[in-house]
């Protein structure tokens, strides 16, 4: 039975590609969907399939979704014929059209054993607090289980807001951390499957360039930065891993 793990938040900024890559690399079994205005998980390309998503938001709004629909076949086909765990990276702007879509295809995914459940990212920003409930009650529709994961990035959300989220959602977080710079710029470019994969072997490099003492910094961080992403997207990892 295909599970397939779609993870939204349609305001930007919200660390939802973080997530992404937290369930990818809890998960190296699972292929993965990305539906973004331009490709962001450059390095799982072995495991990804990129759809671009061209529609502009305000004929979106104006058409009630009309535009964006032929944008959305190529990833429906790829979840329709999946064979395992897939992980949908939903962009930006783009969940609250796309989910609609597979509620309305509902009964058709389930003749082909398709299984859904929907991750959505908070942050204390407004227009992301604003936005959590509109996904999770779409994705009620055809969901079989629901996650948060409320990502501390500026500030903790206040608890009665993630409460009034539901009973039937599961939460976990991601604490707010401090990273090295140069931990940072490795974090931007290489990702967390760099972290699990590289780093290590990557330890005299950052030690000649760096330094003894500040490369050991920059390798603590990014290790604990990894385990801790990983840990706030594992209870959606179990689902999806069935």
């Amino acid at each position: 039975m295909p599970r397939v793990l779609l993870i939204g938040q349609d305001k930007g900024g919200s660390g939802k590609s973080l997530i992404v890559r937290a369930a990818a690399e809890c998960l190296p079994a699972a292929r993965l969907v990305e539906i973004e205005t331009s490709s962001r998980l450059v390095e799982l390309d072995d495991r990804r399939d990129f759809f671009p998503v061209r529609a502009d938001r305000r004929e979106i709004d104006r058409t009630g979704g009309q535009a964006a629909r032929a944008e959305f076949d190529g990833p429906l086909n790829v979840i329709a014929a999946a064979q395992g765990p897939l992980i949908v990276d939903v962009g930006a702007n783009t969940a609250a059209s796309l989910l609609p879509l597979i509620a309305a295809s509902a009964t058709r995914f389930a003749r082909r054993n398709v299984v859904f459940a929907l991750l959505v990212v908070v942050t204390a920003e407004p227009g992301a607090l604003a936005n959590a409930p509109v996904l999770l009650n779409l994705g009620r529709r055809f969901a079989a289980a629901q996650f948060v994961v409320e990502n501390q990035v500026e500030n903790p959300v206040d608890a009665k807001v993630l409460k009034a989220l539901g009973k039937d959602v599961v939460l976990s977080r991601l604490e707010k951390l401090s990273l090295d710079e140069r931990a940072n710029e490795l974090l931007q470019k290489g990702g967390l499957s760099f972290i699990g994969n590289d780093l290590d072997r990557a330890e005299d490099a950052l030690a000649q360039r760096y330094g003894f003492s500040e490369a050991g910094r920059v390798i603590a961080d990014l290790t604990h930065f990894r385990v801790s992403a990983m840990e706030a997207v594992a209870p959606a990892a179990r689902w999806l891993e069935g």
